[in-house]
């Protein structure tokens, strides 16, 4: 079975459809019935093997390899004989075509998610591990090869192929190494930027060296065959350029701005990179070379990139990939048949590339100045391998540039080093993420009169109003001025690479979607109405959801800020939520290095006109039923009392038990509402009222008697668990990112239309990452 090439079937054209089980045929002896048999098989195993090891860190890819090993000849293969009749030798033909088809629109894919001009824009660091990450290997892994096989009697077929196992182990995939961090989780840290901008560099050197490799073999060394080949290849290129290209700009210009696209342009496009295929077959090219120029052509991104890769992803991945890698990767991998000594050569070679691709990223990390732990994370990514490489092995072995051996082994040593360096990775990569904090940085603890830094997150342009009315509300002014570092999130899809961009030095970034374009802008305008009061800061940052809350962490303890703004995720007036946000906001609150305040948009604005109209009286209430997130609340109210035209109103609430207490938490909270009246006794635009209540019911009643009277409305997300009040109103804590109160005003019109926000102080001011048990003392 391993020899397939040497196997003759016979297949019937016209067995294609079962007439079914009860007219009694069997479904297997049909094409589509196994075909659709096998593809369920592979699938299902590539998911539950992905489950299993999703929580150790374990790539998709490595998961999808393991299950089409633990279908074919290497592990059940060897238990089950009935393996071979789901996989019989005559459906391999059809199984063929469609692991083809899926290899087609992978490699389209990657293409969609490549952006060739990034190349140019690498920096010298980059450059230089990017090389070095190429040239390294090659020499060691070369020239180990060359040893082995002068020197040591090793199997004649072999000997001819180590020096091709030490070329091509030498080479590396941006796509691969981008899709590697992405599953990790591991974005905008400086090693990972290295590894993004080297790993360009590096693969646009492998491609090159490959592509020069399979033009000069295809040639048979003839020169003229050569220059033909070159001449079709860049034929057929032109043609892309000059007709498909001028189709997709005008595709992407008949899109409205924001709608999305139409399935018709969709299915043009994919039907032209089969077409395109077909042709590159037809004149004998590589077939390999049309997707992955149609996908270079398509700009990366919204609307047609971002489109077509959602449309392909799920497909490709759980739907095509597994029966490609259980049929081009691991069918033919037994094991058991390789010698030993055979396989320990073999492997020698590969473990040299390895070492070579992990020293050329360590030492030039090192000189250029990058932490040891950095440096050595970077040699561990540079060696991560996958889709590119195993179908590269698989080329090399159909046209027998390397034995049968050397692509076992380099199969399952790309699955172990994948593997095993995934979770180390991730492991080290944690605990480099415990970014010591030795103040408070706090609203409460600021100094009086220092500047106010905050951080304003944004998921979309209705998000805008809300946070520029508060940031009004919290009285900028020449002696207490706020710097705004302003964090555009756009999820990462239709693109490989994810981006950090500092618009202060990046005025008209070509990355920045129109959406981002105009929420500068606005903040832009709400700084020039403010100077020497507001100080803006614009960013937009394009990850997956699973890493903007590392973004966020990362740029707050960065830029000192004090407070994180958060918009809420759910919609109030239809109740629906993007799940996406939602962990975002959950993960922020988890790891913040600062306080967090969650801002709840009620319908109160009126757009940004209104926003930015002088307020002749603005009301706002601060509630505090004790606790460190009602203090920090209290002492946002504060600020905001200071602005000529708000009204504060502050309700406490106590309890008879309350009046008893000598806890700590009691004790900060008379000390902190000591200070704040004596601070505002004299002031005309600040109440305080005390409510005494003994149960959750008396609490709802002050909160439903505030109507309509206050514009914002400022509030703690967690408190003693055990107080009585808090009890009471247990039921209303659906939404933990709100805490109990803030829950009782999202989920009723207690208050009117008034905004919310719901504070956080700070948790840990020893490192970002603590986590917030709902079992701990607040809730």
């Amino acid at each position: 079975m391993d020899e397939l090439q040497n196997v003759t079937s016979c297949i019937s054209i016209y067995s294609i459809n079962s007439k079914g089980l009860f007219k009694g045929d069997n479904p297997l002896n049909y094409s589509i019935p196994i075909l659709l048999l096998q593809s369920f098989l592979a699938s299902f195993t590539a998911i539950v093997t992905s489950v299993i090891l999703k929580p150790l860190g374990i790539p998709v890819m490595v998961s999808q390899i393991l299950a089409g090993a633990l279908l074919g000849p290497t592990f059940l293969g060897q238990i089950n004989d009935n393996v071979l009749k789901i996989f019989p030798t005559r459906s391999f033909q059809v199984l063929h075509l469609y692991a083809f088809v899926g290899l087609i629109f992978q490699l389209f894919v990657i293409g969609v998610q490549m952006d060739p001009m990034m190349v140019l824009k690498t920096g010298r660091k980059a450059l230089i591990i990017g090389i070095s990450v190429v040239v390294f290997p090659l020499i060691f892994a070369i020239t180990c090869a060359y040893i082995i096989s002068r020197t040591i009697a090793v199997n004649y077929d072999v000997s001819k192929s180590l020096v091709k196992v030490g070329a091509i182990e030498s080479l590396s995939s941006f796509s691969v190494i981008a899709c590697y961090l992405i599953q990790l989780n591991i974005l905008h840290t400086e090693f990972s930027r290295i590894a993004f901008s080297s790993s360009m560099i590096s693969g646009f050197i492998s491609a090159f060296l490959a592509g020069a490799f399979i033009v000069y073999e295809d040639s048979g060394h003839n020169g003229e065959v050569l220059a033909l080949i070159l001449f079709m290849y860049l034929l057929l290129l032109v043609v892309v350029v000059c007709l498909l290209g001028p189709l997709i700009r005008w595709i992407i210009k008949m899109v409205p701005n924001g709608q999305p696209i139409k399935e018709g342009y969709l299915s043009f496009v994919l039907i032209g990179v089969l077409l395109l295929t077909l042709l590159c077959k037809y004149v004998n090219l590589r077939v390999v070379f049309a997707p992955i120029v149609v996908g270079l052509m398509i700009p990366s991104g919204p609307p047609l990139g971002s489109a077509l890769v959602e449309r392909l992803n799920f497909l490709n991945t759980w739907m095509i990939m597994p029966i490609f890698y259980t049929e081009h990767a691991t069918f033919m991998t037994n094991l058991f048949g390789v010698e030993p000594m055979t396989a320990f050569f073999i492997q020698l070679v590969i473990v040299i590339g390895w070492t070579g691709k992990f020293i050329g990223a360590f030492l030039p990390a090192l000189f250029y100045n990058m932490s040891y732990k950095d440096a050595v994370l970077l040699g561990l990514t540079m060696n991560a391998q996958g889709f590119i490489e195993i179908t590269m092995f698989k080329a090399m072995y159909i046209y027998q540039f390397i034995t049968l051996d050397c692509y076992k082994v380099m199969v399952i040593s790309m699955v172990v080093v994948t593997g095993v360096t995934a979770p180390l990775i991730r492991y080290m990569h944690r605990s480099s993420m415990k970014y010591k904090i030795h103040n408070r940085r706090t609203i409460q603890h600021s100094e009086p009169n220092a500047e106010l830094r905050v951080l304003a997150c944004i998921y979309e342009e209705e998000n805008v109003p809300a946070i520029i009315h508060l940031l009004k509300a919290t009285n900028p002014s020449k002696e207490s001025p706020i710097k705004v570092s302003v964090v555009h999130f756009v999820e990462l899809v239709g693109r490989a690479t994810p981006l950090l961009i500092s618009h202060k030095f990046q005025r008209k970034a070509s990355f920045a979607t129109a959406v981002s374009q105009r929420i500068i802008k606005v903040f832009k305008h709400y700084e020039d109405n403010n100077k020497g009061r507001v100080t803006v800061l614009p960013y937009t940052v394009v990850s997956p959801y699973a890493s903007m809350d590392n973004d966020a962490c990362m740029l707050a303890f960065q830029k000192r800020t004090s407070l994180i703004i958060l918009p809420f995720h759910k919609q109030l007036a239809t109740g629906t939520f993007e799940s996406g946000i939602k962990m975002v906001n959950c993960n922020i609150l988890d790891k913040a290095p600062c306080s967090v305040g969650v801002l709840i948009d009620r319908g109160l604005l009126g757009g940004i006109n209104y926003v930015f109209k002088n307020w002749l009286s603005y009301h706002v209430a601060v509630i505090f039923l004790g606790g460190a997130d009602d203090r920090e609340a209290l002492a946002y109210g504060e600020r905001m009392s200071e602005h000529p035209t708000i009204e504060l109103t502050v309700f406490r609430f106590l309890t008879s038990l309350n009046k008893a207490s000598e806890t700590m938490e009691r004790i900060f909270d008379d000390e902190m509402v000591s200070d704040f009246r004596e601070r505002t006794a004299y002031s005309r635009h600040v109440t305080y009222i005390e409510e005494e209540v003994e149960e959750g019911v008396e609490v709802i009643k002050v909160i439903a008697s505030m109507k309509d009277s206050y514009e914002l409305i400022l509030m703690g997300r967690r408190h003693d668990a055990k107080s009585q009040i808090i009890l009471d109103l247990t039921d209303w804590n659906k939404c933990s990112e709100l805490g109990t109160m803030g829950d009782i005003f999202t989920t009723s019109d207690y208050g009117g239309n008034a905004t919310l926000l719901v504070i956080q102080q700070q948790t840990n001011f020893s490192r970002v990452s603590k986590k917030l048990s709902n079992d701990c003392e607040y809730r």
